[in-house]
């Protein structure tokens, strides 16, 4: 009996301290970025980096994992224990963000994707893989950069292709549209609506379409296809204790998201109660010795009744 409360101990202490360690970057000199924890306890030990302006010991890092970018490493990817998850591809492109809660990373020479808690959800077995779009991501195998037509912007070309879900799953085209949603890709070739709702995931949804035509009034169309959509693309997490909605803009039948690392008012979170709802945008914060993009929210409601009073 007093194993079984010794032990009951140390694991309701074991739990305690997961869920209160906080995590801190940390600089040396020489451009050295590390990671510790609050009681200075080395996570990460510090390697040399690009650039350790906008890192300083009181930065939290409030994520699952996170990013390490080393000179001589890459852009390395960590859990909160320091485990080294993956290598992070195509930074230069911009691929290195997070599209839909999922990340390309790298392995072997082959390409994959990573969801927000570090799982590698879809297996880097692909030459090239898209980031997540509309709930699925395109992959080709043997395919290659044609530098002979394009040395700056070369075209990606031969191989075979073909299409994942969020889960790494083929998915099959179809013949003709099944549903409103299906993505034509070419003629009479679709790609099947990929998203699927619970009950409460409905009503939030029903919040958006009830307001459609007030959003659109405020955005405008980029496209003559004049349609937009709204997606749940991420649902609530340790981390993230909202769900993340985001608009798609046809442009020439194609789905165009949202740009999620500066939303421009064109991301929206709902909190995990499904009861408050607000829309995003980045401000600008200048402090002492640098500058950072701070995301911000503010309710749907009062955004909308705000922008139609100035259009």
């Amino acid at each position: 009996m007093k194993f079984f409360y010794a032990l009951l101990s140390l694991l309701i202490s074991s739990l305690s301290f997961s869920q209160t360690e906080r995590l801190f970057y940390y600089v040396e000199k020489d451009s050295l970025l590390g990671v510790k924890n609050q009681n200075g306890k080395i996570i990460v030990p510090a390697d040399i980096t690009w650039d350790t302006i906008g890192y300083n010991d009181t930065t939290e890092i409030k994520s699952s994992i996170f990013l390490l970018s080393f000179k001589n490493k890459g852009d390395l990817y960590f859990d909160r224990k320091g485990n080294y998850l993956f290598k992070t591809v195509l930074a230069a492109l911009g691929y290195s963000d997070f599209h839909e809660g999922y990340i390309l990373y790298q392995e072997n020479k082959k390409s994959g994707l990573a969801n927000r808690l570090g799982n590698k959800k879809i297996p880097a077995i692909y030459d090239h893989i898209s980031s997540m779009n509309f709930g699925y991501a395109q992959y080709c195998n043997g395919c290659y950069w044609d530098t002979s037509k394009d040395e700056e912007h070369p075209p990606l070309v031969g191989g075979v292709w073909g299409f994942v879900d969020r889960n790494g799953k083929e998915i099959k085209t179809t013949s003709r549209r099944n549903h409103p949603k299906d993505i034509e890709i070419k003629e009479n070739t679709f790609i099947p609506y990929q998203f699927k709702y619970n009950k409460k995931e409905k009503q939030i949804l029903i919040f958006f379409e009830k307001r459609k035509n007030q959003i659109i009034k405020i955005y405008g169309f980029n496209s003559s296809d004049e349609k937009l959509f709204f997606e749940i693309v991420e649902k609530p997490s340790e981390f993230k204790p909202f769900y993340t909605i985001k608009t798609f803009e046809l442009y020439d039948k194609y789905p165009s998201g949202a740009d999620e690392t500066y939303p421009d008012y064109k991301i929206f979170k709902v909190s995990e109660d499904g009861k408050k709802f607000y829309v995003l945008y980045t401000d600008l914060v200048n402090h002492e010795k640098y500058s950072e993009f701070v995301e911000r929210k503010t309710p749907v409601d009062s955004w909308i009744q705000q922008q139609l009073k100035v259009k």
